[in-house]
């Protein structure tokens, strides 16, 4: 009975005065450094000449040039998503499905975007289709792709792998008993695909809708430099603030972003965990692969061949043009472009920061993942809740958040270092958290039980027991939160400081000065050290079933 008693509190945070004071440390944490830039920027949209006052939502839906930069985005949002969810399940029907040649190739075709920076086919799509690229060059034909034509087909093809992933994944789960019955029921292969497939594989479609369309809502790089000047809800708050210095209506302008955000994030973490749709069950499945219709197939196959060619071609001009001396002006071979001093600083800075903020956020995140697991405090949905809001909000909102809260003492960050990698930490902190609760409910509880028996206190358990086997949890949020670090823009272009430069952001200026060939030479290097942390992440991943990127 005292066995029975001690184990019982071994569960418990109550009595543990080491790991009560760590709760509430990570609480502050949290409220400090999530929370409160958040809700600062939804007080300061009620600021006006120093008073509360609805104003700027007035002024908002008043002047046209700011409520159509709302209505674009939604539209942009709405287009991009319905390409990408339209574009992935062609990929992975055909790759799933069909008997079709070229399949490892459009599998690597979906996922290549997922290690290139994020606007990187803006820059690509400028080579290849601006006013004097390889089009023009080639045919004399001059085309224009700022605007809608390039924002839609960048976001499409950045935010691909995100749809692949999920689409493949329940298209993959399918139990075929289902499609089979269907035919031998005397369905067409057309009527099966509308009547069965496609509202199986609704849940999955569903999930991959609503991220896409937050991530086109949030998406930053791209509408900078291919948007033409097209009014858009991030880029247009960034603007706000660094043209007029007007703060109240770009905090406006980050409520709207918000509302969306985490409307998207309720449904896809309280409504839609599990699937809705069980199609897979314990029995055996063996049924013989039907021959696809080609009028199925074959549209589809080429829907998909075409897509991921565009995604090669863009790696491919993009790496033409920084080993080039002026690609398709001059084509002479050099290297010249990877010598550059800011270059080589700013990627530097890039490696530091990204580094120091996977490190702060895997501690941080697996501790708060044990304590809400294990200890179970009171409020543990809350706490989970405020945790994983970082993730929910876009990254144009943390960024004016952050200067709101940390321009004035007792916080004074602005212009540091310190800054950039609080925000990266907090941004990605979700991940960590999210490895460390599964991690958690692979380990057997007795381990830490077995421990206590023996005397070892909580803390001793904790360090000597629960953290090893932690250790792939803390390897896969390590190698995340450094990959998006390397590659992140939304947020940090906000806090950057004079002086001080990251890689991703010299890309984009780069890029916006016209000096193509070193904005690409930064971009391949870019892409090769997310590459490796992929590579790496992905073998975490396969040896200790921590799944960061499911489906991958």
């Amino acid at each position: 009975m005292a066995d029975q008693v001690e184990r019982s509190k071994i569960g418990e945070l109550r009595g543990d005065p080491f790991f009560i004071v760590l709760t509430i440390f990570m609480t502050i944490l949290l409220l400090l450094f999530v929370v409160y830039p958040v809700a600062s920027v939804l007080i300061t949209s009620f600021r006006s000449e120093g008073r509360v006052s609805l104003q700027n939502y007035r002024d908002f839906f008043r002047y046209s040039y700011y409520y159509r930069a709302m209505i674009n985005s939604l539209i942009l949002g709405v287009i991009t998503t319905t390409v990408v969810v339209i574009v992935s399940f062609a990929i992975s029907y055909t790759i799933s499905k069909t008997d079709l040649p070229l399949k490892q190739f459009l599998r690597t075709g979906a996922l290549l975007p997922l290690i290139s920076p994020p606007f990187i086919f803006s820059l690509a799509l400028i080579i290849i289709a601006g006013r004097r690229g390889l089009i023009y060059k080639l045919t004399g034909i001059s085309t224009n792709i700022y605007g809608w034509p390039g924002l839609i087909i960048a976001q499409t093809l950045s935010f691909l792998p995100l749809g692949f992933l999920m689409v493949n994944n329940v298209l993959q789960s399918l139990n075929p008993n289902l499609e089979e019955a269907s035919l031998d029921l005397g369905a067409s292969q057309v009527k099966t695909l509308f009547k069965v497939i496609i509202p199986l594989a609704l849940p999955g479609l569903f999930k991959a809708s609503l991220l896409v369309f937050i991530m086109s809502l949030a998406d930053f790089g791209n509408p900078m430099l291919i948007g033409g000047g097209l009014p858009i809800m991030a880029t247009d708050a960034y603007n706000l603030w660094i043209g007029e210095q007007n703060m109240e209506m770009a905090s406006v302008f980050c409520v709207l972003l918000i509302i969306p955000s985490v409307f998207v994030y309720v449904i896809q973490n309280y409504f839609l965990k599990e699937g809705s749709f069980v199609t897979v069950s314990g029995q055996m499945v063996g049924t013989e692969r039907r021959k696809i219709s080609w009028y199925i197939q074959y549209p589809m196959f080429l829907l998909a061949l075409f897509v991921c060619l565009t995604i090669f071609a863009s790696f491919t001009v993009i790496f033409l043009s920084s080993i080039t001396k002026l690609f398709m002006i001059n084509n002479k071979l050099t290297l010249e472009h990877f010598s550059s001093y800011a270059g080589w600083k700013a990627l530097k800075n890039s490696f530091m920061v990204s580094t120091v903020a996977a490190v702060i956020t895997s501690i941080t995140s697996i501790v708060f993942s044990y304590i809400l697991v294990r200890k179970k405090p009171a409020g543990k949905e809350l706490l989970e809740f405020i945790a994983l809001l970082g993730f929910a909000v876009p990254g144009t909102v943390m960024g004016i958040g952050y200067i709101l809260v940390f321009n004035k003492p007792p916080f004074l960050l602005t212009g540091t270092i310190a800054i950039i990698i609080l925000n990266i930490t907090f941004r990605e902190f979700p991940v960590g958290l999210e490895a460390g609760i599964s991690k958690l409910y692979q380990i057997d509880k007795s381990i830490e039980e077995a421990s206590r028996d023996l005397g070892a206190s909580s803390i001793k358990t904790f360090i000597t027991v629960a953290l090893p086997l932690m250790s792939s949890a803390f390897a896969a949020s390590f190698l995340y939160t450094f990959m998006v670090g390397m590659i992140t823009i939304s947020a940090v272009i906000f806090l950057i400081a004079p002086g001080t430069n990251l890689a991703s952001l010299l890309i984009l200026r780069l890029a916006e000065t016209g000096n193509i060939g070193k904005a690409s030479a930064m971009a391949v290097m870019l892409t090769i050290i997310v590459m490796i942390s992929l590579m790496l992440l992905k073998q975490v991943s396969k040896r200790t079933n921590v799944e960061v990127l499911k489906g991958f």
